[in-house]
This record gives C-alpha cells, sequence and structure tokens, in this order.
C-alpha cells in the first residue's frame, strides 16, 4: 500500500503552510490599507498596477540564476554533494520569505494622510484704473490663502460684467449679481447721436432686434490687450497672470492681484452717471467668474481651498516604493518553492510526483488564516492592520527558519535524481528550440487567466466594503475560495492527466464567465461567497495545471526557470494587465461602476475560451496528437539498471528524452 504522507516532504509542507498563511494574513487587506493611509483609489490603481509588473523581477532573475549556480552540482560527474544546490535553494528561500515579512511590515510605517473633499469657494473678480483684482472666498476657518513662486499664467472665464463703484471694504464687489446687463434699448434717433458721441464703438447684438444695442460695454485690458464684454456672448475668456498674496486671508477671502499692468476704463458717460448717484464713487468694473476650477487652462485650476493632514506626496511615494519592493519577494518566493515541490517530490520517469499534495496542506493555512486576521481587523478599529501585517511576518519567519535549519529536505539538482544511468538520455539543447513556441504559447494562456483572476481579486475588498462588508467577511471569502481547493489539489496531477492540460485552462475561460456573471449581479454578501467558491476551478487547478505543464515543457536542468514562468505569466504579467483594465472600466467607487468592469470582463472570459475551444479540438490537438509507440530500448535498459521496473510495469515517457516525443500526457 502506497505510503499516505512521504515523511520526507513534511517540513517542504510546513513550509509552504507557512508560506501560504501569511500570504493569506495579508492579501485580502491589501487594497483595502492603501486607501486606509489616505490615499485615493486612482493611486491605489497605480499601486496595484505597477507593483506587480516590477515584482516580475525576482523570479525574473532568481530562477535562471539558481539554475545557472546549480549546474554540475550533484550530477554524477559532477563530484558534489547533493545538498550543495539543495542549501542553494533553502537558503535563497528563506531570504525570499524574511524580506517580504521586512518589507510588508515596513508598510505600517508609511505615514498617514487625510485629503478633505474641496468645497469649490466662491471666486469674483473687479477691476478699476489702478488695476484688476481676482477675490478668493476662504471655505474653512483658519485655511491659508493658495501659494507658489512668482506669476501662475491662465486663464479667467467672466461673465455679467457690470459697472459700478468699488469702496475698500469690497461691498459691492461682493454683493450678489442681479439680473441687470449693459443692455440698453434705443429709439433710433437717439442711436444715431449716440453713435457720434460715445468714445467707444457701439456694437450691434446680432441675433437680438434691429434696435437693442450694447452701450459703451465694460472693458477689461490687461498687458496692453484690451476685451470688451459682450452680453451675447455671455462668456469671456481673460488671459492673465495672477501673484500670490504675500499674507494670510483677510475677513474671510483672499485677494490675488495680477501680474502684468491691468485697468478696467469707465467711458465718461457712465462714470458721469457714477457721480451723479454717489460722488465718492471710485469707478471700477466687475464680473462674475464662471467654472473658476473646470475652466481649460484656468488661472484658478489648482487653488481650490483643501485640508490636509499630512503630505500626500510623501505618502503616496513612500507607499509606493515600499510596496513595489514587497511585492518581489513573495512572487519569487512563490516560483522557488514550485521548483522546490517539483524537485522535492521526485517525479521521474517511473512515475508522477505529489505536488498537488504538498500545495493542498498549504492551502489549508490559506482557509485558516485570513478570517482569524480579518476578526482581529474588527476588533482593532484605531489601528486594523496591524495583527494581519505581523502575522505575515511571524509566518514568513517561521517558514525561513524551517528552511535554514531543515538540512534533508530533498531539494538536490534534478540531474541526481533523475534516473539517468548513462549519457543516451543526456537533454539536447534542440529540445529548448522544438517546445519553445508551445512554451510561448501556454505562458500567453497563463497570462491571460491572470489578468481575468486579478480583475476580480485586485478589487475585491472594494466590491465587499460597497456591499458593507466587514474585514472579517473579506477573510471568510477568502476561506471560501480556499477549502474547496485543498481536496481538489490532493487529487489535482490524476484529474489533469485524465481531463487534458489545455482543457482545464478552457474550463478555466468558462467558470471565469460564470463567476464575472455573478458578481455583476450579486446583491449581496453570499453571492460574492457563491463566486469565490468557484475559483478552485479558476485558480487552484489551472495553477497546478501550469506548474505540471512547465514541469514537462522545460528541460530538467531548468526546472526553477521553469516554475519561475508560470508566476511571471499569472502573477506578473496577467495581475498587471488585469489591475489596468478592471481599473480602466471601473473609474469611479461606486458599485455600479465595478459592476460594468464585471459584465465587461465575462464577456471577454467566455469569448476567450470559444476561441481557444475551437483553436485547440479543431486544429492544434488533430495536427499535435503524438503517436503510440514503445519505450526506446536506451530507456528501458537504463530503467532495469537502476532497479526501477518489475518487468511488467510499463514507464511513463520521458518528455525530453531525444528519441521519444511526448505522447502519454494529455495536453
Amino acid at each position: 500500500m502506497k505510503q499516505l504522507v512521504n515523511k520526507n516532504l513534511i517540513t517542504l509542507k510546513c513550509v509552504l503552510f507557512c508560506f501560504l498563511s501569511g500570504i493569506g494574513c495579508i492579501y485580502p487587506f491589501l487594497p483595502l490599507h492603501i486607501l486606509s493611509v489616505g490615499l485615493d483609489r486612482g493611486e491605489a490603481r497605480l499601486i496595484s498596477a505597477v507593483a506587480p509588473c516590477v515584482a516580475l523581477l525576482g523570479p525574473a532573475i532568481l530562477g535562471p540564476l539558481i539554475d545557472k549556480l546549480s549546474v554540475g552540482r550533484g550530477s554524477t560527474g559532477g563530484g558534489i554533494s547533493p545538498s550543495g544546490s539543495g542549501k542553494l535553494l533553502r537558503v535563497v528561500t528563506a531570504l525570499c520569505l524574511i524580506l517580504s515579512a521586512l518589507f510588508y511590515t515596513l508598510l505600517l510605517a508609511v505615514p498617514y494622510t487625510e485629503r478633505h473633499e474641496a468645497r469649490r469657494p466662491q471666486v469674483l473678480f473687479m477691476c478699476d484704473a489702478d488695476g484688476a483684482y481676482v477675490m478668493q472666498e476662504v471655505c474653512t476657518e483658519g485655511m491659508r490663502c493658495n501659494k507658489w513662486e512668482g506669476e501662475k499664467s491662465g486663464v479667467l472665464a467672466v461673465s455679467s460684467c457690470e459697472y459700478g463703484c468699488a469702496d475698500d471694504n469690497m461691498t459691492w464687489v461682493r454683493r450678489p449679481f442681479t439680473t441687470t446687463s449693459t443692455t440698453t434699448t434705443l429709439s433710433p434717433m437717439y442711436n444715431s447721436v449716440a453713435n457720434a458721441t460715445s468714445p467707444s464703438p457701439l456694437v450691434t447684438d446680432e441675433g437680438e432686434d434691429d434696435d437693442t444695442f450694447e452701450v459703451n460695454p465694460p472693458h477689461v485690458c490687461y498687458d496692453g490687450k484690451c476685451q470688451v464684454y459682450m452680453q451675447h456672448a455671455a462668456r469671456m475668456r481673460v488671459p492673465l497672470a495672477l501673484v500670490a498674496p504675500a499674507g494670510n486671508a483677510t475677513d474671510d477671502w483672499c485677494t490675488y492681484r495680477t501680474g502684468g499692468p491691468s485697468k478696467c476704463p469707465v467711458p465718461p458717460e457712465r462714470l458721469a452717471q457714477l457721480k451723479s448717484e454717489d460722488e465718492q464713487c471710485r469707478p471700477a468694473v466687475r464680473c462674475q467668474v464662471l467654472d473658476p476650477y473646470d475652466e481649460p487652462d484656468g488661472v484658478l485650476a489648482d487653488a481650490e481651498c483643501r485640508l490636509v493632514i499630512g503630505d500626500p506626496s510623501y505618502t503616496f511615494w513612500t507607499y509606493f516604493v515600499t510596496r513595489i519592493f514587497a511585492d518581489i519577494w513573495p512572487t519569487a518566493a512563490l516560483a522557488l518553492l514550485g521548483a522546490a515541490c517539483v524537485i522535492a517530490t521526485r517525479e521521474t520517469s517511473l512515475g508522477r510526483g505529489d505536488v498537488g499534495r504538498q500545495l493542498a496542506f498549504g492551502t489549508i493555512g490559506l482557509a485558516i488564516f485570513p478570517p482569524l486576521a480579518g476578526l482581529a481587523a474588527t476588533q482593532m478599529p484605531d489601528n486594523p492592520y496591524l495583527v494581519p501585517f505581523l502575522l505575515h511576518a511571524v509566518f514568513m519567519l517561521i517558514g525561513a527558519l524551517i528552511l535554514l535549519l531543515d538540512t534533508h529536505m530533498p531539494l538536490s539538482t534534478p540531474e541526481w535524481w533523475w534516473h539517468t544511468a548513462t549519457g543516451a538520455l543526456a537533454l539536447p539543447l534542440s529540445a529548448v528550440r522544438r517546445y519553445g513556441a508551445e512554451t510561448a504559447a501556454v505562458f500567453a494562456v497563463v497570462a491571460l487567466l491572470g489578468a481575468l483572476w486579478s480583475g476580480i481579486d485586485a478589487y475585491l475588498p472594494w466590491t465587499l466594503a460597497a456591499l458593507n462588508g466587514t474585514a472579517l467577511e473579506a477573510g471568510l471569502a477568502r476561506t471560501a475560495a480556499a477549502l474547496p481547493a485543498a481536496p481538489a489539489l490532493w487529487w489535482a496531477e490524476a484529474l489533469v492527466d485524465y481531463v487534458g492540460h489545455s482543457n482545464v485552462f478552457i474550463s478555466a475561460f468558462t467558470f471565469y464567465c460564470l463567476r464575472y456573471t455573478g458578481l455583476a449581479f450579486s446583491e449581496s454578501y453570499s453571492w460574492v461567497i457563491v463566486c469565490e467558491v468557484l475559483e478552485v476551478f479558476t485558480l487552484s487547478l489551472v495553477w497546478v495545471t501550469a506548474m505540471l505543464y512547465f514541469r514537462h515543457l522545460v528541460p530538467k536542468k531548468y526546472t526553477t526557470t521553469g516554475q519561475a514562468l508560470p508566476v511571471i505569466a499569472h502573477f506578473c504579467i496577467g495581475r498587471c494587465l488585469g489591475a489596468i483594465i478592471s481599473g480602466f472600466v471601473s473609474l469611479e467607487p461606486p458599485l455600479q461602476s465595478l459592476r460594468g468592469a464585471y459584465r465587461a470582463l465575462g464577456v471577454a472570459a467566455l469569448l476567450v475560451a470559444a476561441v481557444y475551444l475551437a483553436l485547440y479540438h479543431l486544429l492544434l490537438a488533430p495536427r499535435c496528437a503524438a503517436p503510440a509507440a514503445a519505450p526506446p530500448p536506451q530507456l528501458l535498459q537504463g530503467l532495469n539498471a537502476n532497479g526501477g521496473s518489475n518487468g511488467n510495469y510499463s514507464p511513463m515517457r520521458v518528455y525530453h528524452e531525444e528519441l521519444s516525443r511526448k505522447g502519454h500526457f494529455r495536453y
């Protein structure tokens, strides 16, 4: 009877348990943690998209590096103990876990910032013979006026310009605008007199009656150029430059002066009229300012009154850089642990290994600890993410300690455990080129699956928050996804070999359509849980299938690089693309915009599944089917020499044996 648990693999299972437990403690809460430090959703989307793109440096560098340093170690002719490369893989993986614990813990030290929504303060414009002034209301008590160096150039859109009498208290400027205008209805005889005596040209209001004229409309002059406000235009864009006030706001208003010479001349007729009403009148022109903060190229576009706590720019860049470095190490560790599973399970030409069972044991931690971390977060509202991040650090450090102390973990180089009694089974370099196109195709498929996975998981905590979900419920959602994955992974290799690798991928695209459709129409937390249960078909089986597929596509001497490829495709490139696509579709925070993103990606997943199904079963499968053939005599001779055959067992073929073809595995 086959041994249920391989004692040699217990420590590897414990490392995987610690690694996935640590990931589960923080992963459901990272999108919420970004918002908790005061960053907005746009900044969160940028971090979610850039971080996985940079994280690919970890597996892309460490995978080939370990393969290169392991060449010759532990081989029959190398003369070096097989523990040499095993120690290298253990130490590098442990270092990745330690750095992951360090950098994610540093996220707790990112300074907090707070930005209150800006109230659009009122803006007024006044101009007299001495100059022009822009006045902005201070929106909050104790606020300071906006400051900038030198002059700030732009345009100011104005309307309802009218003549009046200014005073030192700016009473008239602040008075509400009335419906009076500069348009005057005159008789034809008076029009001719006004035309002869007015120093300013008469302007006819086209579209109005011929008897309607604007007499001496207000002029706004800046830097030697004058503009005339015409009522029928209703909007005038005044180009000018403003100088920030030297002091703070007085009497709840900030006054900005123009940088260049400006004035608003008052014609004698208007001046005489104003003087008749008030002998002390200081003639001026005032205008109502339109859209001061939204006008294209507006001079006050960035001058809203805001209440800011901390430094938003410093907080963003600190979080951005720390998060980028933090994401590199668990991504690299995932690739190295995948290689460790492939090597330690001793998959040989005599039978398949137990890669899925190692992952199944680790998935148990992914099911247990996220809700516990979420419960701790709900119990500590003042610092909700302290316990999840500390739990992550503890699990990572325990896993690193096991790797460093266990010197008997079976992680020797592939050449040591691969059954090669003679040089007949040596892998030619042509094998890499032979399967290069297929490797690239599988890489692209896994990247697409990663994009669909990220489209859900990158912003799923926001969906739960929009449904009034708590941190505990976010952790339970991760448990719902991990629980069915454990038994599925336990029998994953037999299932994948029976169904076929490509059929697993096609099914995953179909289940993504179901998940997206369910999330698009979810009205309660229970529907989200149902959609999360389906992740066993879209992530768990997909991931073990990718590991098994690349295990056979990539030569054994490049085992670590081969396991780095699906990590780069799914959790780096795919995760980046999914965060970008889903972020662009859901530009606004409400739940309805997220549902729109889910509907669009659900349709895309269904289309990809249909295209993949047609291409594979109608074109690729018939052309690439390998004919059945008996194992070459060199292979049987080598196996018998190593005691690997009882005379009756028919071993599976060596994937990269030069004289055989891949026919046993269902690709």
